[in-house]
């Protein structure tokens, strides 16, 4: 079960989203953000650790790469 596992957490780390056609700036991120892993994807095409990292960045716009 542990390969199982920790090969869904390596695959997702290299899962791709299509790139927003808008504009999309990341910024410097000096908050604190909560340290749990539930991936996101950015307008900017950069995978953040969750939504509260991703907006921290600036990224308002980001799809969820955990499907339930």
């Amino acid at each position: 079960m542990k390969p199982l596992i920790s090969a869904v957490i390596f695959g997702v780390m290299f899962i791709s989203c299509d790139k927003d056609r808008g504009e999309c700036f990341e910024e410097s991120c000096n908050g604190a953000v909560p340290f749990y892993y539930e991936p996101v994807c950015g307008c900017n095409d950069i995978t953040y650790g969750n939504w509260e990292e991703a907006e921290c960045h600036g990224i308002m716009q980001y799809l969820s790469l955990i499907h339930i």
